[in-house]
């Protein structure tokens, strides 16, 4: 019989082992729970997503590949660029919405949207469940719906979401091994070149990785190392190259960054703002409390990609998707060890039923049949009585606000400016935005008469409205809450429009 006094130590790994195993139900429904989440929570706020404009040009260029089996290389839809250089490095993105506007009205590309999104959040929660108990997948996945709900649109971009997880856990996964990615892979970067202008960051992301593994392989396998990402990397720019443009799409996003500070005119190239609260900041401010307060660590390098993305964040507000999709893949290894993971997966992971399964999908696909016979999806802020107001003037130049460019290619009316920056240079935004926000106002008379205008169509709180309505050689011709026309007295041109929009 054993004294009081004496204790028996116990390995605590060893009573860990020998726990009984308990079963984990939860786990393998929560990737799904995310994506259902995510694609009901988009889809119910189907005007939020048709909010940008750009989504009705993007149609159109699709409805154009679609008719001539070919792409543009110049451009068709302004009057002012007529036949200059412009390419499309979304090209396989516009086909895809357009069928799907024609397949099921405004919809179908929110819908489409909708499930790119979903299944990125659902290969996101996979991914990190590999490395991650339940509760830091759980707070890392919600936050990562919560900020992409900020910049998730029906437009290309959003597309290329999935694409980006697995190429990003393809490097991480790679780098951590001391290895390069499996050439398997490199059809990733071809899909995502012909998806969206955005793959140079794919390419981008190979650097760093790369050089992680260098850092941490031994110093026998170092020059193994590096022959195998340099082969990779090699063939990746190779593999993005495979396109109706070839190398000219990497040239694009250098001309979009060449634009400088003009950048800062588009909505989404704005840095973001810290003066109101948004689901960035909170999360941003959140992950900074966590690691000051537990010590968790990262590589060198990794610290220095990290820092890069949130930077771009910081930055320019399009980079929210990057951070919140491909951020959490950058700590969870390292937070998995600091977890102390490895040791801890003792749980039985419970598959859930077929038939369970198969019931889930049939409820999401009511659900969705329900919220879109329910919810609102007309495009907000679309001038229809306007525009209609221009084509019975017989408008053919018309000075427009960027706003609406879109919806006037959707209707075959050439554009003054759109958002396609690269085709436009900086310093024609650079006069249009100074001559609107009347900074120049001789500049803004003597941009009527150089480029014809005989008509304008402007949101009602643009300052050259009200210098217009004082111009003796222009009058209003239409107004309401969304937009302004103004005409000119003496009618110059009254040429057809060109008919390169969906009737």
């Amino acid at each position: 019989m054993l004294s009081s006094d004496h204790s028996v130590q116990v390995d605590p790994e060893a009573r860990l082992s020998a726990a009984p195993e308990q079963s984990d139900h939860l786990r393998a429904w929560l990737p799904l729970l995310f994506a259902a989440t995510a694609y009901l929570t988009l889809i119910a706020r189907m005007v939020s997503l048709l909010s940008d404009a750009d989504i009705y040009w993007h149609i159109v260029v699709g409805q154009w590949i679609i008719d001539h089996r070919a792409v543009p290389h110049v451009d068709l839809f302004s009057f002012t660029m007529p036949g200059a250089p412009w390419i499309t490095s979304a090209w396989l993105s516009e086909v895809l919405y357009c069928a799907a506007f024609k397949l099921a009205g405004w919809p179908g590309p929110v819908m489409l949207a909708a499930l790119s999104a979903s299944a990125a959040i659902f290969l996101l929660t996979r991914l990190l469940l590999k490395r991650l108990p339940n509760v830091p997948v759980v707070m890392m996945v919600g936050a990562a719906i919560a900020m992409t709900a900020t910049h998730t649109l029906a437009r290309p971009h959003v597309l290329i979401f999935p694409l980006m997880v697995l190429w990003a856990n393809a490097l991480i996964e790679a780098s951590e091994q001391r290895r390069a990615p499996s050439l398997w892979y490199l059809p990733l970067i071809t899909l995502w070149a012909n998806l969206h202008g955005s793959f140079t960051l794919g390419l981008a992301l190979i650097g760093p990785f790369a050089l992680e593994a260098l850092w941490t392989a031994d110093k026998s396998a170092r020059v193994s190392v590096a022959l195998q990402w340099l082969r990779f990397g090699g063939l990746a720019l190779a593999a993005a190259c495979i396109t109706p443009y070839g190398p000219e799409s990497i040239l694009v996003t250098l001309r979009i960054l060449k634009l400088g500070s003009v950048l800062s005119k588009i909505g989404e190239w704005q840095p973001l703002d810290f003066g109101e609260t948004n689901p960035v900041t909170i999360c941003l401010l959140a992950g900074a409390a966590y690691v000051l307060y537990s010590g968790l660590k990262l590589p060198p390098i990794r610290i220095a990609a990290l820092l890069a993305v949130i930077w771009q964040t910081l930055a320019h507000v399009r980079y929210v998707d990057v951070f919140a999709l491909v951020a959490p893949l950058f700590v969870a290894g390292p937070l998995g060890q600091h977890l102390s993971w490895h040791r801890l997966q003792h749980r039985k992971v419970v598959q859930p039923a077929r038939t369970a399964f198969v019931a889930a999908i049939a409820a999401l696909v009511v659900a969705t049949g329900l919220i879109v016979a329910t919810v609102d999806n007309t495009p907000p802020l679309v001038p229809r009585a306007a525009v209609e107001k221009l084509k019975e003037l017989k408008a053919s130049r018309v000075l427009n606000d960027y706003y609406f460019c879109g919806y006037l290619m959707f209707q075959g009316i050439p554009t003054f400016i759109d958002s396609r920056a690269e085709l436009y240079g900086p310093a024609f935004i650079n006069r249009y935005s100074r001559a609107l926000s009347l900074q120049d106002i001789p500049d803004f008379v003597r941009l009527l008469d150089e480029y014809k205008i005989d008509t304008t169509l402007l949101l009602p709180s643009t300052r050259a409205v009200g210098l217009l309505d004082r111009l003796p050689d222009w009058e209003r011709a239409y107004a309401d809450e969304v937009a302004v026309v103004h005409v000119r007295r003496t009618h110059p041109l009254n040429a057809e429009p060109r008919k390169t929009g969906i009737p």
